[in-house]
């Protein structure tokens, strides 16, 4: 008896239809990943080096929402000062709050993409706002004189007797508030051309006052009833974060077209480090030491000008303008009469918008 085998074709047969449907479930997968591409925004969201930033492209800056307890007081702080400096025009962009922060994974980077897509502007400014507002309750004991209400006959300044009220000494506990607050923000700017984050910085604002007690007993300090509401201080605090915040984005651009001085002493060298570097407050200090040790630094007085000047606004220009002068006084260089010619151009031009 002959035995046929059919095993082997069996097997084959099995074999080819498996491939088969690997084959049909790869193609499914790739349609779905080319589908998925195309309807998703293109590009991702990566941090951009400072020295690489295209300052001079960014002027329409949309002012989206910040988070935290007291984020939209510092949103709207930074949309007013932004509508008052000459180097940027702001948009309000509160509609896309709901987005969250800037994205930290593909999800939010699809998400972020896909809501800033329509929006008319350059870049947009986003970031975080954390505070701590409180009050210290105290007791300043003073020892004080009363009048009692008797008199006695004593000689005044006029050698002439006069009737003198007897005093006491009497030991009075004086109320007093400290008033403790500090503002921390956290912003960052999304470059909407180049799809990648161009300033990532942190700023604090704190605050911290004494109102009664000794002092004002005395007449020398804050009153107790001259106490803000915390509405106040923290209005205050939110002002001055976004005026900063103003402050580093319009000197970041100023920077990319106006030279710096690195004159011959080390610090103004490293002043203009640490402003290419985007940190102006820093920078600012030490040009500042640098006029402290030499009055006649000539790069220091105009360094401290080009700060003044990217705020843009009126004050700022004004006083950018004496800076330019007084480095003009202490050196010959072509640079300082120029930046004098740029700020006079620019007060006529704010003087003209006012």
């Amino acid at each position: 008896m002959v035995t046929v085998s059919t095993q082997g074709p069996v097997c084959d047969m099995e074999e080819k239809n498996i491939n088969k449907a690997a084959r049909l479930w790869l193609g499914f997968f790739v349609l779905v990943m080319v589908t998925c591409s195309a309807c998703a925004p293109t590009g991702k969201v990566r941090l951009i080096k400072a020295g690489k930033v295209h300052w001079e492209s960014i002027h329409n800056l949309a002012v989206r929402g910040f988070d935290g307890h007291y984020g939209e007081m510092v949103r709207s702080h930074i949309y007013n000062r932004l509508a008052e400096v000459q180097h940027f025009s702001p948009t309000d962009a509160i509609e896309i709050y709901a987005v969250g922060k800037l994205p930290s994974n593909t999800l939010e980077e699809v998400e972020f993409l896909q809501a800033v897509e329509n929006l008319k502007a350059d870049a947009v400014i986003t970031g975080h706002v954390t505070a701590e507002i409180h009050d210290i309750h105290g007791f300043d004991t003073l020892q004080v004189k009363e009048g009692t209400g008797y008199y006695k006959k004593a000689k005044d300044a006029h050698g002439e007797w006069v009737d003198e009220e007897i005093k006491r000494t009497l030991v009075k506990d004086i109320p007093y508030v400290i008033r403790q607050a500090s503002f921390s923000g956290e912003y960052k700017i999304f470059d909407l051309k180049a799809r990648g984050i161009i300033v990532h910085q942190e700023l604090k604002e704190t605050y911290e006052q004494k109102f009664g007690g000794q002092q004002a007993y005395g007449g020398l300090g804050w009153k107790l009833s001259q106490l803000p509401t915390s509405s106040q201080t923290s209005e205050g605090l939110s002002a001055r974060i976004a005026q900063n915040i103003v402050a580093e984005l319009s000197r970041m651009r100023l920077a990319r077209s106006v030279k710096l001085d690195k004159g011959k002493h080390k610090m103004v060298r490293r002043g203009v480090t640490l402003a290419k570097k985007g940190h102006w407050r820093t920078a600012i200090d030490t040009w500042e030491k640098v006029i402290c040790d030499d009055p006649d630094n000539a790069a220091a007085y105009y360094n401290l000008g080009v700060a003044h000047e990217g705020l843009g606004d009126m004050q700022s220009l004004n006083r950018a303008r004496d800076l330019y002068e007084s480095a003009a006084n202490h050196g010959d260089k072509k640079l300082y009469i120029e930046a004098i010619t740029r700020v006079d151009r620019a007060i006529q031009k704010n003087e003209g918008v006012w």
